[in-house]
């Protein structure tokens, strides 16, 4: 039976590989699961936190797949949607630093599409 990942069991899992990645290094493989993890993390807290489907963005690497559609949230206030390949997800204190994102969902393109 499979469990559900929790921020909880996350974050446990990122203390554990990170003491072993301190003392005895990852394997190229376990490096890439490290990387998912901190990437689900916040994901994963926002969710049980009940904030809606809108993620934090705090800057770094693309959150997503290149071709995942996403609405976010800019720093001036401003919002839009775009391929997520297409958006600057790093942080340099600009108007237009994404703030806040969500994936749109194939449903609800299709949706748009039809009216």
């Amino acid at each position: 039976m499979m469990k559900k990942l929790t921020a909880e069991k996350c974050r446990e899992m990122i203390h554990d590989m990170s003491v072993k990645r301190d003392f005895n290094g990852l394997s190229i493989r376990e490096d890439r699961y490290f990387e998912a993890l901190e990437i689900a993390l916040p994901v994963l807290e926002q969710q049980e936190k009940g904030e809606g489907d809108w993620i934090e963005w705090f800057g770094g690497e693309c959150p997503v797949e290149p071709r995942v559609e996403v609405e976010f949230k800019q720093r001036d206030g401003q919002e839009d949607t775009a391929p997520s390949k297409w958006l600057d997800w790093t942080h340099e204190n600009r108007s237009y630093d994404i703030i806040a994102y969500r994936v749109i969902e194939q449903q609800e393109r299709e949706r748009g599409e039809e009216e």
